[in-house]
């Protein structure tokens, strides 16, 4: 063993549960389900690192501390919600978010940092999250209308005093008024969350520190200050929580007994005031694609896509969802979910671009290769070609009916197509 155990999530939809089960269990890995949510999991055996597993390295779970599903847990957005997560690398959160809305919901993510945007995309891309948008800008400076988002999670930069178990620097570095800085940062990011949040929505801060400057006292400047009215919070299953500072009460304090990182959680929502109106639709760079006319070898499924539009930026392609296209402004540069690539007119998916698989059963003999061993797709992605039968051009990728990407095909054989995994 000789690895810590660790809590993750299943990234799919409840359906697809038992499929991304089966496929860890196949390579030995052993686990049971966390409390507070259906599709998060707690390693009991992990033969080697989860992240070098099949499920992780075609995204089908995600490795991420259980303290740290609590934000968007509790944020609670229903079905079709759109969010705007405000600090979002590397993009935990925003992909539990993703899940949570569903395909009909929208997920805006925002980050600073270009290193961390660039993390950010690509952990979005290989979870799939299609119906989520990224811009690369300080959230403070987001030129967008007051009242636009019925749900906010702000998780900003903190000292990070609860990870000091793995992280035992953190104490020294964030010492005494070290953290002067990102308490200022923090009631920034605080006011524009409050600003941008439409009257009668949901604010959710939250922290990875124990520092009740940047935590309780943050909790009661916003609340002295803002247009904001607290929510209080009700403790989840399987956690232990200290009691809150200052007297506060609703606000949530995880507890080093909880076995994940210290978090802190406080939830607002905004009174009365205008909402913002509806923008107008931005002219967009690059052309649009129609589907029914683009060429393509591949068995995609069009149809499977969330509602929005099909851009080609100088042969990248991607999906820019119906309510990005409603809320962004003209002039503010975005990017959506990179679906693949177009070459001499031919539309190639990203070897990961779960969302436009067809159903397994709607395909044809030859135009899928459903593995039913985890050597057939360790051999696949050490670079091996797999023998298949009959058929032309690429195919659907599933593990025992679980979908995965697609892959190529040179002659009689599959082959591997996308980056190493």
């Amino acid at each position: 063993m000789g690895h810590s155990l660790r809590s993750f999530r299943l990234v799919g939809g409840a359906a697809e549960a038992g499929g991304i089960e089966d496929l860890l269990r196949a390579q030995g890995f052993a686990f049971e389900p966390e409390p507070f949510w259906p599709l998060a999991r707690r390693l009991t055996g992990e033969p080697f690192p989860l992240g070098g597993s099949l499920a992780a390295r075609f995204g089908r779970v995600y490795i991420q501390d259980r303290s740290s599903m609590l934000p968007p847990l509790l944020l609670a957005p229903p079905p079709g919600a759109v969010v705007l997560d405000m600090c979002a690398s590397p993009g935990s959160k925003t992909g539990l978010l993703s899940q949570m809305v569903g395909s009909q919901g929208f997920v805006l993510a925002v980050e600073a940092s270009a290193d961390r945007l660039a993390t950010l995309r690509a952990n979005l891309r290989r979870m799939g999250a299609a119906n989520t948008a990224t811009i690369g800008l300080s959230s403070e400076r987001l030129p967008l209308a007051e009242g636009s988002f019925d749900h906010i999670l702000l998780d900003p930069p903190c000292s990070g005093w609860g990870t000091a178990e793995r992280n035992p620097k953190v104490l020294e570095l964030w010492s005494g008024d070290k953290t002067a800085p990102l308490v200022r940062l923090q009631r920034v990011l605080l006011a524009k969350a409050a600003a941008l949040l439409a009257p009668g929505g949901r604010l959710l801060y939250s922290t990875c520190t124990t520092n009740v400057e940047e935590n309780e006292e943050q909790t009661a400047w916003a609340l002295s200050e803002l247009d904001l009215e607290p929510a209080p919070l009700s403790p989840p299953p399987g956690f232990v929580f200290d009691a809150p500072l200052l007297g506060l009460d609703g606000v949530l304090r995880v507890a080093e007994e909880s076995q994940g990182q210290g978090f802190y959680l406080a939830a607002f929502t905004r009174r009365g005031g205008g909402r913002a109106a509806a923008s107008e639709r931005a002219a967009l760079p690059g052309k649009r694609l129609n589907p029914a006319r683009l060429a393509t070898e591949a068995p995609v499924d069009w149809e499977a896509l969330p509602p929005g539009q099909i851009h080609d930026f100088n042969g990248k392609v991607y999906f820019l969802h119906e309510r990005a296209l409603e809320l962004l402004p003209q002039g503010l540069r975005w990017q959506g979910f990179a679906l693949g690539k177009t070459a001499a007119g031919v539309f190639r998916p990203d070897p990961l671009c779960r969302p436009l698989l067809p159903s397994l059963a709607s395909l044809p003999v030859g135009r899928v290769f459903d593995a039913q061993e985890p050597a057939e797709l360790e051999a696949l992605l050490s670079g091996q070609a797999v023998p298949c039968g009959e058929g032309k051009g690429p195919a659907a990728l599933y593990y025992r009916g679980l979908s995965l990407g697609f892959v190529g095909r040179k002659g009689r054989r599959f082959l591997w197509t996308g980056a190493g995994l």
